[in-house]
């Protein structure tokens, strides 16, 4: 696998919201999307098996996403895995590594418009040590204590790639 490679895409209908504070689904224009308030912290979680071909150069992940009527501000994210694996975590607790903040980007300006913003994530400690073929959940979360855009986050899409 070269890097720069996907690893895995995860949509809007694969999340596995917790039981409180959670993105919700909606649509626009036909396009499943979770909707992510301005001022609660919500938070959407996926489960992927990291493939067998990581090369282990770390992770970038790549939330794809629009203001549902927001024009200006900006809007953030944090991610954070959690390492499931062989033995490595109880399915009735959480146990996410240190959350990697995607640095807030300028709304664009017309509402509905997709932005794509990332964030690198090393290897190791901060992917919560996830092996190749081991099972593992990323969680999302819109960065409301330091973006600025009123209105929900629409997020379409996020995309892990081999950094």
């Amino acid at each position: 696998m070269a890097s720069g490679d996907t690893l895995l895409t995860f949509r809007a209908a694969d999340n596995e919201p917790p039981a409180t504070n959670y993105a919700t689904l909606d649509t626009r224009n036909g396009h499943l999307v979770l909707d992510f308030d301005a001022t609660t912290q919500e938070t959407a979680i996926f489960t992927g098996v990291l493939p067998r071909h990581y090369g282990g150069g770390g992770i970038t992940v790549y939330v794809h996403w629009a203001a549902s009527t927001a024009t200006t501000g900006t809007i953030g994210w944090d991610v954070a895995f959690e390492r499931i694996g062989d033995g490595s975590q109880d399915l009735a607790a959480d146990g996410f590594a240190t959350a990697q903040t995607v640095t807030a980007a300028t709304v664009p300006g017309t509402s509905g418009l997709v932005d794509i913003t990332n964030v690198a994530v090393t290897d190791g400690a901060n992917i919560d040590s996830v092996a190749v073929g081991e099972a593992f959940r990323l969680r999302i979360r819109r960065d409301v204590a330091n973006d600025t855009a009123t209105g929900d986050a629409e997020a379409l899409a996020v995309e892990l790639k081999e950094t």
